[in-house]
């Protein structure tokens, strides 16, 4: 078998993650996977923990970097940005999002990067409403329901589809811009 890269590693425990519990996630289970020894994983990580951190910059640049800024990047004004990132966000697969925040639940090290992350998409999202609304409190007041709603979908059983998620993204928009018509 070829050597394997850093990015094999990090490939195949994104993989884990997005088909297994959180918990699946150890050097051991991914060694099996690849077929190769634990070696061969301290090769390219220190810790389990640096494996976590490359899992969630590839998951980072994929959703926060790639969607969340190109929304913004290809819109005329906050109407259009706020669109384009349900368009967005709607069309990802939630299910790495989900499992991180599931796995997150037990283990610091990942929860501390999902509060940065949350944070980060929390703060971008309001400042994106704050320009919707003309109005600081209220902007941030709508991206909190906005994040919420969506992170509460995750958590939803059945969980909606991409489609579902999509049409109460708008309708809850629709909302918000009435709200901010009759003021």
């Amino acid at each position: 078998m070829a050597k394997l890269s850093k990015d094999n590693w990090i490939i195949a425990a994104l993989d884990l993650l997005s088909s297994r519990e959180s918990s699946g996630v150890s050097i051991v289970k991914l060694s099996k996977i690849l077929g190769v020894s634990r070696g061969s994983f301290y090769y390219h990580f220190n810790s389990l923990n640096d494996l976590i951190d490359a899992m969630i910059a590839r998951w980072e640049e994929s959703v926060i970097d790639k969607g969340f800024v190109s929304s913004r990047m290809s819109a005329s004004n906050p109407d259009e940005e706020i669109r384009n990132l349900i368009e967005f966000v709607t069309h990802l697969s939630d299910k790495q999002d989900l499992m991180f925040r599931q796995w997150a639940a037990y283990n610091d090290h990942v929860r501390q990067h999902m509060e940065r992350l949350d944070q980060q998409r929390l703060s971008f999202m309001t400042e994106m409403f704050q320009r919707l609304a003309k109005d600081e409190s209220r902007g941030a007041a709508y991206a909190k329901i906005a994040f919420y709603g969506y992170i509460g979908c995750l958590n939803s059983y059945p969980r909606p589809n991409s489609e579902k998620q999509r049409e109460v993204a708008l309708e809850i928009l629709s909302l918000f811009q009435t709200d901010l018509k009759l003021r």
